[in-house]
Parts: C-alpha cells; structure tokens; sequence
C-alpha cells in the first residue's frame, strides 16, 4: 500500500508540473501579427463622372443615370471595365429602340428624351450592366486567339448561384478590335476606377436562349425538325441538341441552314435514291420519275426527315456538324460546344478549320472550313466549307461554300448564323 501511495504522489507531482509548465506557457505574451494595411484607394474622377465631363458621351451618360448606375460607377473602391458608345453609337441605338420613331437626324433633345422617359428603366440597367465588368480590363490584356475572350458581366444568369453570370466577349485585334461583334472606334479612356471602351454602338444584352429564337425564325422549320429527329431515340439530356440549345449557361456557335438550304438537299437526296434502284445507264424516263420523286419529297416539307427515307445516324451527324466546338480535357466528351464565334472572330485567310461536335466521333476530322471578308472592320460576308461533296465522290471541300444570309444572331447561350446550304461532314 505504502508503495501505492508512493506511486500515486509521484504521479500527482509530474500532473502539477505539467499543469505548471501549461499555466507558465499560457502567461507569455501573445505573438504580434503584423496590421493589416489599410487600403489607399485612388483619387480622381470615377467612370460616371469621366464621361459626364465629355459631351460627345452625354447620351450614354444619361443611360446610366437612367439605369440608377451613377453612383456605383463612381465608386472609387471598386475597379470596372465599360464598353460605353458615343453620341453616335448611341443615335443608333436610339433609332432601332425606339422603332424608327427617333431618326437618326432628329435634334440631340429627341434622343435624350427617349432615353430619359421612353426607354424602361430596367432596360437601361440590363444594357449598362451586360457592358460593365467587375475588373479594370486594360487593352493589352484581353486576348487575341480564336475565337474571343469572355468577360463575365454583372447580369446573373442563375439567382441561386450569383457567380453564372452572362458573359460578354471583347477581341484584340492587330488593326481593329472588337466587342461581340461591334468594332472598338476610340481610344481607351482611363478613368480613376477603370478603364472604358468605345463601341459602334451598344452592345445589347440577348434575352432568350437559342432554342427560343431558333423557333421563331420563319426559314428555319427543316432545322428544327432534323433537331427533333436527331434527337429521336435519345434521352433527354445534355446529349440532346435541343436540351442544348434551351440550355441557359452554355456557350454555343450554331450555323442553321435555311429551309431552302434543306430543300436542295432533299431534292438530291431523293434524286439519287430513286436512281440507284434503276439499272444504268439512265434512260430519259428514270431521270424524269427521279425528278418527280424528288420534287414530292420537297413538297413533304420538313416532315419528310422525319421518314425511313433518310436515317437518324445521317441526320444526327448533319447536325453535330452545323455546331462548332472546340477541345476539352474531357475524356467522355472531348470537344464540345463552347464557343462563341462572331463573324470578326474568322480570319480572312483562306483555309482556317473550326471543329465541330462531329469530331467526337471521329477525332481526326478537319472540321469546317470558314473565311470573313472585311470592309475596314466590318464584315461583308461569311463562307462555311463543308468537307463531303454531293453527289459523294468530290475532293474534300470542293463543294460551294455555304454563305451567311444572316449574320451574328444572339442569344443567352451563343450566336447563330442563317447559311445557304447543308454542310455535309463526308
């Protein structure tokens, strides 16, 4: 027991002693952490106030005070990056909001009245948010590689993740640069809290996805139903072009041959099928039966893709070619539809390729073939080059180049251009 007690007292003395050295440890002086600076935020006039002081920006200037953005463009512990218009740019868009009421002659007192009392306040906030970006931008530092250079806006796309936010896409060229697909026409201006940019015009915010302009589009009806049988079979889901399409936060180029484009297209397609169960060489008959078979099947109208006369295999590959993607790190789905290509985002040079969703099936395709043709910084034409020909058989890209009737349609989740003919992937 004596031993016991021994051990015990033992113990209680290397506990206090600890207890000792913990108290003596907790008594020294806590380590001093250096102060954290304050900020020297810089002095001068904000982007609001620099513009206000420049009468060829007053119209502008009085879009922002109409969107109730004065104050937040003036606050100098902030840094912005605007892409503003001048009186100029601003004549424009005045004329095609207000219908053509305005003209682009009417005295400078019109404009700002339709700015001041016409145009929503909601919509001035929705255009000076979709051109303002939370970062000083300077020009050196957006990119110059295809196809543009995304700046996130202050439009929120997803109310319940504040960070999707709509994008907007400046491009440094060596002659000209660009917003979307608007030229830059003056120098930068500084400001004490930014950097602003001086469009054409105003850069507008799209308000609906791809699927939903594409469905109001009166030229577009054979689009829509290879879309649908394309998509027939499929889950629905990201592998579905028209999920795509309505998909919100996407980022896609989609070139929609118009219903003439598919006309021709089925023409020959029932053309040819009607001569291959004929034994050759074609008599003056079968060339008239093959004609008039083919001219039933235009006369079927878009219903006529969705028949056993054409595959789904064949409509599904037209389709993944008309969507320009790009590579991804993604194993499942390499190259995928995000990319957003203005008609200034394509070289003038002849022979530049964009892949398309077609290369996940076959990695090694070439892509399409594209060209822009310029008149200063503006876009006079575009051409897209499919690689197979018809009838088959022809040199890769030897087949006439389809061109952009309508050019730069935007929306939410990409850009859209109406072509004049079906690019066919072999």
């Amino acid at each position: 027991m004596k031993k016991l007690i021994n051990k015990l007292s033992v113990l209680h003395l290397l506990l206090i002693a600890g207890m000792m050295i913990v108290f003596t440890s907790c008594n020294k002086d806590m380590e001093q952490l250096a102060p954290i600076p304050t900020p020297v935020y810089p002095t001068g006039s904000g982007i609001e106030a620099t513009l206000a002081t420049n009468a060829n920006y007053s119209f502008y200037d009085a879009l922002i005070n109409r969107a109730g953005m004065k104050t937040t463009l003036n606050d100098l512990t902030k840094t912005f990056t605007l892409f503003a218009t001048d009186n100029n740019g601003m004549k424009i868009f005045v004329n095609a909001a207000s219908g053509g009421l305005v003209p682009l002659n009417a005295p400078d007192a019109a404009f700002l009245g339709f700015i001041n009392s016409n145009l929503p306040a909601s919509s001035a906030a929705g255009i000076v948010q979709y051109n303002l970006v939370g970062q000083k931008f300077p020009l050196s530092s957006i990119g110059t590689s295809f196809p543009n250079y995304p700046l996130t806006t202050q439009i929120i796309l997803d109310p319940t993740q504040p960070f999707v936010r709509m994008p907007i896409f400046p491009a440094r060229g060596t002659t000209y640069s660009y917003v979307n697909n608007l030229p830059i026409t003056a120098p930068t201006i500084d400001a004490a809290n930014g950097v602003i940019y001086t469009a054409y015009s105003v850069a507008a915010p799209p308000t609906a996805t791809l699927k939903d302009v594409i469905a109001t589009e009166p030229t577009l009806s054979y689009f829509r139903a290879a879309i649908a049988r394309a998509d027939s079979g499929t889950a629905v889901g990201t592998s579905q072009f028209n999920y795509l399409l309505g998909y919100g936060v996407t980022n896609m180029t989609v070139l929609a041959p118009n219903d003439a484009a598919f006309q021709t297209l089925v023409f020959g397609l029932a053309f040819q099928a009607y001569l291959a169960t004929r034994p050759q060489p074609y008599t003056a008959t079968d060339t008239l039966i093959a004609t008039a078979t083919a001219n039933g099947a235009v006369a079927a109208g878009p219903a006529f893709l969705s028949t056993n006369n054409v595959s789904t295999a064949m409509v599904k590959g037209i389709v993944a070619y008309h969507l320009l993607a790009s590579l991804t790190t993604s194993t499942t789905t390499p190259y995928q539809p995000n990319i957003r290509v203005f008609s200034n985002n394509v070289p003038s040079t002849p022979g530049y390729f964009i892949k398309t969703l077609v290369n996940n099936s076959f990695s090694t395709h070439p892509g399409v073939m594209a060209q822009s043709t310029y008149f200063g910084p503006a876009v006079t034409s575009l051409k897209f080059t499919g690689l197979g020909t018809f009838p088959p058989g022809g040199l890769p890209y030897s087949g006439a180049a389809a061109n952009a009737v309508k050019m730069d349609q935007h929306a939410v989740n990409g850009v859209y251009h109406i072509i004049d003919k079906v690019l066919l992937p072999q």
